[in-house]
């Protein structure tokens, strides 16, 4: 019997190593490019209206990270939905999710706009009546070449709410909010800018009795961050293990316009510990939207700038205190409001 040769197995074997010895190396380059582009030049960084390029040292370190007591305690659940007013002159908040048979406990427009010195009417109008609005909160400008931005609040009567709470709310007068809808990374001229403005309403009905909302607003209302943000909320007793969380922020984008970047849209959010938002870090948990919390989803594809944003969480039973986290990659975010209700 002919012996067989080994030489075309070992040839073979040969020829299968180093292709992938090669295509090992492909990968590992191709992974460097990817995590190079993932922040790309800071030239074009620096041409990005509302992003401001940081060190790595800079974005890990956590800005504000105080402990706020909830401005006000009611009874019942809430519901909240807002409109970007970036070069807009108004906007219709399409406010939907109360449920059938919802009473108004309290109605809120929270709105901020960005310029050098706050203007001195805060009335503006929803549905074609004036409300009073006041300043609630002044920090600095998210790189929009402003120096200062500016949170206001408005108590909203009862008796201009829809029967039924859900409905659509045209708001319109807010300093700023001029304009014919440009895209606002190439038209940001104008003394005043306008963000965004929601309206927050919290209700009662037969299956939410027992329910309790916090609003958080004063003083973390206009902190500005571009790297790492975190709130200790307090001033709770979490009797169950879920709760409705919102968050109110600014100046949120996908990019300079339509022009989206991975260090702009991939903001991480996270809740007692737990991320809800964000592309996956390690472990990521049931109740988690893969999508950021701040790319402008207010005002989607453009003018963006303004969110709003809820989450059903999870709490730790018992708790008294949420750490609130957020990381961005040196997109500039403004903290307008927190809601929660459990």
């Amino acid at each position: 019997m002919k012996k067989l040769s080994l030489a075309p197995v070992k040839i073979l074997v040969m020829v299968i190593f180093f292709v992938g010895v090669f295509m090992a190396g492909i990968s590992d380059q191709y992974a460097r490019e990817i995590k190079k582009k993932e922040v790309p030049d800071k030239k074009i960084q620096k041409k990005i209206p509302g992003f401001r390029a940081m060190s790595t040292k800079a974005l890990e370190a956590v800005a504000y990270n105080k402990t706020i007591k909830p401005r006000e305690v009611l009874k019942g659940d809430h519901v909240a939905c807002g409109v970007s007013l970036r070069n807009r002159g108004g906007g219709v908040i399409n406010l939907r999710g109360a449920p059938e048979g919802a009473q108004a406990v309290k109605a809120y427009l929270y709105w901020d706009i960005l310029a050098n010195r706050a203007p001195r009417s805060a009335r503006v109008s929803i549905n074609g009546v004036s409300v009073q609005g006041k300043l609630i909160g002044q920090g600095p400008d998210p790189y929009w070449g402003r120096t200062h931005n500016f949170v206001y609040l408005a108590e909203v009567p009862l008796y201009l709410l829809y029967e039924g709470i859900n409905g659509d709310y045209k708001v319109a007068g807010v300093a700023g909010s001029q304009g014919f809808g440009m895209n606002p990374w190439e038209y940001w001229s104008g003394a005043i800018l306008a963000e965004g403005v929601s309206l927050v309403i919290v209700y009662l009905n037969q299956t939410n009795k027992n329910k309790v909302t916090y609003i958080y607003d004063q003083p973390v209302s206009s902190q500005m961050f571009c790297g790492a943000f975190g709130v200790n909320l307090v001033g709770f007793n979490a009797h169950q293990q879920r709760a409705k969380f919102t968050m109110l922020g600014a100046d949120g984008q996908v990019g300079g316009g339509l022009n989206a970047f991975y260090f702009c849209s991939s903001e991480t959010s996270f809740f007692q510990g737990y991320q809800i938002a964000g592309p996956a870090e390690p472990n990521p948990q049931p109740y988690h939207d893969a999508d950021s919390d701040w790319n402008g989803h207010d005002g989607e594809p453009l003018n963006q700038l303004w969110d709003t944003r809820t989450h059903i969480v999870r709490i730790k039973k018992n708790s008294t205190s949420a750490k609130v986290l957020y990381k961005s990659k040196g997109d500039c975010l403004v903290i307008v409001a927190f809601i929660l209700t459990m």
